[in-house]
C-alpha cells in the first residue's frame, strides 16, 4: 500500500450484481464482515445504461485488497468494466492487490473476451467510444493473467 493514502477498507467487492449478488456475494460478505474485514460492498442495484460512479474510485483507492468476482455478465456492464479499469490502474501503481474470482466462466475465455464476452464486446463496439472499448479490453486481458480462483 502506498503511504500517500490511508487506508479505510480491506476489501472493495466488484461483481456484478445480477449474477451474483444473491447467492455468492452475500455470502463472502457475510463472512468477511463476521471475520472483522472491513469491506466495501455497493449495494446499488443499476439500472441499464447507468455509468461508473466517480465517488466509487475513493473507495477502491483507500483499500488494501480488490476481490473481483468476474461471472458470465460481469462484461455486459459498462459499470463494471469502468470500475475494473479504476482498480487494475491502482493494482498497476502497487497500491492494491486484487484477487480474481472467475465464477462461471474460464479465465481464458475472459483473457481473450471469447464466448458470451464476444458477443458483449460486439454490442459495447457498437454505441461506445472506440479507446473505451479497448481500455475495457485491456483491464480484462490483465485481470485474467492474474492467478485466480475458478468457482461455480
Amino acid at each position: 500500500m502506498s503511504s500517500h493514502t490511508a487506508t479505510k477498507y480491506d476489501v472493495f467487492l466488484s461483481f456484478r450484481g445480477h449474477d451474483t449478488r444473491h447467492n455468492f456475494i452475500s455470502f463472502l460478505y457475510k463472512e468477511l464482515v463476521r471475520r472483522s474485514i472491513r469491506t466495501f460492498k455497493d449495494d446499488k442495484e443499476l439500472e441499464n445504461g447507468q455509468r461508473f460512479s466517480p465517488e466509487l474510485k475513493s473507495p477502491i483507492e483507500v483499500s488494501r485488497f480488490a476481490v473481483v468476482v468476474v461471472s458470465e455478465n460481469y462484461a455486459a456492464s459498462s459499470w463494471c468494466l469502468d470500475e475494473l479499469v479504476t482498480i487494475m490502474d491502482f493494482e498497476k501503481k502497487g497500491s492494491i492487490t486484487v484477487m480474481p474470482i472467475f465464477y462461471g466462466v474460464e479465465p481464458n475465455h475472459v483473457r481473450w473476451q471469447t464466448g458470451v464476452l464476444a458477443e458483449q464486446f460486439k454490442k459495447h463496439a457498437s454505441r461506445e467510444d472506440p479507446e473505451k472499448v479497448l481500455k475495457w479490453r485491456q483491464a480484462l486481458t490483465n485481470f485474467a493473467q492474474l492467478s485466480g480462483d475458478c468457482s461455480g
